[in-house]
């Protein structure tokens, strides 16, 4: 009876042992890393650069004059806004200040004179929507310049203008915090008056193209 009893247990051991040696240990496949989706939401300052025209009329009503120049030049300036995203819809405001050169010279019934846009600036409303790092928007609200107009007899004059501006652009993020973005701009800032030894008004529109890289917060 002993023999039987251990040649039976040798058998299961051996038996246990093969079954042992079949079997296939399975270890979990590993997870692909998920990119992170980019979240346009929160603050960002930045500065910007590009190139602006103008085309700006004016009339002498005393003379019955009316002229037209188209001023050009670069510019550079700042901005600070935010945003807020829901889904992938991208919504904020934006303000923005910019130094520029742009001027011309011009002559009316014999008297030199030199206009220049020397600042402009905006607040505005954004819109848009993301695709990850990608956001295209547009936007649109009130738009501030200022101008000097210098003259040799009729004097001179700092006239502040008030108007308008829409515009659209695109903008990537290519790290958590850094952007880059484009931007086409037109401006209408109506009538105004110069106030010179003679009265002039003056209205002029205006169109930008600008590059630029913001920090977001």
């Amino acid at each position: 009876m002993r023999k039987i009893l251990l040649a039976s247990g040798f058998l299961f051991a051996a038996a246990g042992g093969a079954f042992a040696a079949d079997a296939v240990v399975y270890e979990p496949a590993p997870v692909a890393p998920v990119d992170s989706v980019f979240i346009w939401t929160g603050g960002y300052v930045g500065i910007q650069g590009g190139y602006g025209w103008a085309d700006a009329d004016f009339s002498v009503p005393d003379f019955g004059f009316n002229g037209n120049i188209d001023p050009d030049s670069g510019f550079v300036g700042g901005l600070v806004g935010f945003n807020y995203q829901s889904g992938s819809f991208v919504g904020g405001i934006e303000a923005d200040v910019n130094y520029s050169g742009l001027n011309d010279d011009f002559s009316v019934l014999g008297e030199d004179v030199d206009a220049e846009i020397n600042w402009f600036g905006s607040i505005r409303g954004r819109a848009g929507f993301a695709f990850d790092r990608t956001l295209v928007f547009g936007t649109a609200g009130v738009a501030f310049a200022g101008a000097d107009v210098d003259t040799d007899n009729f004097g001179n004059d700092s006239t502040s203008f008030t108007g308008w501006t829409v515009g659209a652009g695109v903008e990537h993020a290519f790290t958590d915090n850094w952007t880059v973005r484009a931007e086409y701009r037109y401006y209408d800032f109506g009538n105004e008056d110069i106030d010179l030894d003679t009265p002039v008004d003056g209205d002029f529109t205006m169109n930008t193209v600008s590059v630029g890289v913001g920090y977001k917060f």
